[in-house]
């Protein structure tokens, strides 16, 4: 089964928006075996789809697009495609109902533009979408199949997970899973992961190993081919334990953990609080930490800029101290960078004593207040499986 990424939106060609949707689409696809063409972007044009459309379906058996199926105007994507294979556009009543009762539930009112989206082309088969108020669509036709989600990407990623790639596992009749485990590591580049297991990625065949590094965690995929889950995870498990040999403690969490649902559990395990003292970072980590909904977290005080002299390691553990008593917590950290920006320290006071770690110069701006905030975080949770005082 050869596969066709067509990309729709003028935001994509004019780069006002990253096109997270094709490179999720492309990895998916691959760990599922499913062989991907080409992709190309098109604007909000209808010849320059219509076009686009033709020209894939002579090459590929499926096409899968993203984007244009929206209610206003320049969401086109529907006309385009019962235009060029000749399935005219059928208003589906009971599909507008569930898109008006989405609305209804979200406390917002419906307008009559909305009723474009339950527009159907004819034989086309609707794919449900929980998660917004855009359905999907598959038109499985003599020349091949088109397959149409939505562009917003929380809503393509779901509907490309729970109904695509299974309509695709079984046209193509592919065998058994194929599963992954997504193991999380914070603190470490994607080139240091790399050059500790390199040798176990380079070893392919089943299962196989890739990195994918973000600013906040890198992340290691093992995927495997089996029959069964069970079976798969079995294949998996030795890999899994590799890994970590490699990367003593460097682990912070599988799948879906977070770091900071992670040290929360810690925490909590200890029966500990968490107070923070943030100077730079603007409260990023508190704001993290917050959203999380972390049940451990007692309050932060955010600082602009560390006033007056002094010795930095003491003041640092100075104000971890004082957070610790504002906010009736039992630990205090403290993320304080030097007076010449040389270093940023991360000083922790807790029930088991004071410790002190040096996390090196991050800089200033967004990227750099969310790396130090992370690093910070990455000690405690260290600290926190082995209580020996800060690791560098």
């Amino acid at each position: 089964m050869d596969v066709e990424l067509l990309m729709i939106g003028t935001e994509l060609l004019l780069g006002q928006i990253q096109d997270t949707n094709a490179a999720f689409m492309a990895k998916l696809l691959a760990e599922h075996g499913i062989n991907l063409r080409q992709k190309v972007t098109v604007g909000d044009n209808p010849e320059r789809i219509k076009t686009a459309l033709d020209a894939a379906l002579t090459r590929s058996g499926v096409v899968l697009c993203s984007g244009g199926l929206g209610p206003t105007e320049d969401d086109i994507t529907r006309e385009c495609i019962a235009e060029l294979m000749d399935c005219p556009l059928v208003y589906d009543p009971a599909l507008f109902e569930i898109i008006r009762q989405r609305f209804v539930q979200r406390h917002i009112t419906i307008t009559e533009n909305n009723k474009k989206q339950a527009m159907v082309p004819r034989g086309g088969r609707v794919i449900p979408n929980p998660n917004g108020t855009a359905p999907g669509l598959i038109i499985d036709t003599d020349r091949g199949i088109i397959i149409c989600m939505p562009g917003v990407p929380h809503e393509l990623e779901a509907m490309m997970r729970d109904s695509v790639l299974p309509f695709l596992r079984e046209r193509a009749g592919l065998p058994g899973v194929v599963h992954s485990r997504v193991l999380k590591v914070c603190g470490m580049g994607e080139s240091r992961v790399d050059s500790m297991i390199g040798d176990l990625m380079r070893v392919g065949g089943n299962p196989t190993i890739g990195l994918l590094a973000s600013i906040d965690v890198t992340r290691i995929r093992i995927t495997a081919r089996a029959e069964t889950i069970d079976a798969a995870n079995a294949l998996i498990d030795p890999i899994d334990a590799a890994v970590r040999s490699r990367i003593p403690d460097g682990v912070m969490g599988t799948d879906e953990d977070t770091l900071e649902g992670v040290v929360d559990r810690l925490l909590l395990e200890r029966g500990w609080t968490l107070a923070l003292a943030e100077v730079h970072t603007g409260g990023v980590l508190a704001h993290r930490l917050t959203a999380a909904e972390t049940t451990s977290f007692r309050g932060a005080r955010v600082f602009a800029s560390l006033e007056g002299g002094g010795d930095v390691r003491e003041k640092a553990l100075d104000m971890a101290r004082r957070v610790l008593l504002e906010c009736q917590s039992s630990c205090g950290l403290a993320m304080v960078p030097d007076h010449e920006g040389q270093r940023t320290l991360a000083a922790l006071v807790t029930p088991e004593g004071d410790t002190v770690c040096e996390l090196g110069l991050y800089g200033a701006g967004a990227r750099s207040q969310l790396r130090m905030a992370i690093a910070s975080l990455e000690q405690l949770r260290r600290f926190l499986l082995t209580p020996h005082g800060f690791t560098n």
